[in-house]
């Protein structure tokens, strides 16, 4: 499981499991609206929508290639 480190409004690092996030908004002043399950309120943090995203895709594990488990 790998965890990514934000900071959040407030100036604090926070660690993000890609896995639970549900949805991501943008709001004014390059901040990131991140919902995750479970959770009623969004956490806010101070990095760009775009730079959000693409953090997450990248830390999301890959998954085996189905093939290659028959192979083996």
């Amino acid at each position: 499981m790998k965890f990514i480190e934000f900071t959040d409004r407030a100036g604090a690092p926070v660690l993000i499991n890609a896995a639970g996030v549900l949805y991501l908004r943008g709001t004014e002043g390059e901040r990131t609206e991140i919902t995750f399950a479970g959770r009623s309120e969004p956490l806010v943090v101070a990095a760009p929508l775009d730079e959000v995203a693409q953090t997450l895709e990248d830390a999301t594990p890959i998954p085996p290639d189905p093939t290659l488990a028959l192979v083996s």
